[in-house]
């Protein structure tokens, strides 16, 4: 009989308590997004250790264990999009990014600190000025100054906030070696009842639809079917992190993607748009 190391053996018996304690668990796991254009979930916290699963770009990842491991591993689980099983692992974190962004206090205070959010209208069409390996500068004489700039390595983000579509978002525009290679829009509007949000994924997606034809990956993903059958109870599953949805598209040089996600009772509604041939240098 084949020996289990120590390691294996606390892997086996964390994933006994995600499954024992899923409910409590689920509300608590932060999400991240792929950024690289393939990321390999590890047995072990260690490059060399054997590949669980291999994940490529765009996919969600939800971190299983707060602690980290070897200061930049984390224990993270992926559920297959054909097969409904899922698979745990540890990743380097640099190769993700977190679905929800650290929004700076200037992006939020505007002097609206509560107020109802105005409901999603689609009539007020939205066309972001998006030129694929435009400058800063380019950037600056369109939008003008960002309220927030940040910088890491050879990545800068320069983030905006905007009403589109009559709902307060974050834009966050991404240059890579100073070239612009991706630009995301956040929700910033908070409802009190999750089911409004998926309200707007739907209305927003269907729009799409009408303009873009039927996306190229299109799904509704549940990592626990407690209130699949439920419909009323969907922005519970939602803030919990049991229910997601996704959508892309393909629109020429762009990738376009509708992502709905929660945890610990908060949403997030992001809408991406990537310039494809930047895809293997996209890191951030």
């Amino acid at each position: 009989m084949k020996k289990i190391g120590l390691t294996s053996k606390i892997i086996f018996l964390a994933l006994i308590f995600c499954f024992i304690l899923s409910p409590f668990l689920q509300a608590q796991v932060k999400k991240y997004q792929v950024i690289v254009p393939k990321v390999n979930l590890h047995l072990e916290p260690n490059e060399n250790s054997p590949v669980v699963v291999s994940v490529p770009a765009g996919e969600i990842l939800a971190q299983a264990s707060a602690v980290r491991f070897k200061r930049d591993w984390i224990f993270v689980y992926y559920q297959l999009p054909d097969k409904g099983k899922t698979l745990a692992g540890y990743v380097k974190e640099q190769m993700l990014r977190k679905l929800f962004p650290e929004v700076n206090s200037l992006l939020i205070s505007s002097g609206e600190a509560d107020y109802q959010p105005k409901e999603l209208d689609v009539n007020q069409g939205y066309e972001p000025v998006i030129i694929w390996g435009s400058s800063q500068d380019k950037l600056i004489g369109i939008e003008g100054r960002p309220l927030v700039q940040e910088k890491s390595g050879e990545t800068e983000v320069y983030q905006y906030r905007r009403q589109i579509m009559n709902k307060q978002c974050l834009i966050e525009y991404i240059f890579w070696r100073h070239e612009l290679i991706s630009a995301r829009f956040h929700l910033l509007d908070n409802y009190t009842d999750n089911n409004y949000y998926i309200s707007d994924y739907l209305k927003l997606k269907n729009y799409l639809e009408t303009r873009l034809g039927r996306p190229v990956n299109d799904r509704v993903v549940w990592f626990d079917s407690t209130y699949q059958a439920k419909n009323e109870y969907w922005g519970k599953a939602l803030g919990a992190g049991q229910l997601e949805f996704r959508s892309s598209w393909d629109i020429g040089d762009t990738e376009l993607a509708l992502i709905l996600t929660g945890s610990d009772n908060k949403v997030a509604f992001v809408a991406e748009c990537l310039g494809k041939k930047y895809k293997s240098s996209f890191s951030n």
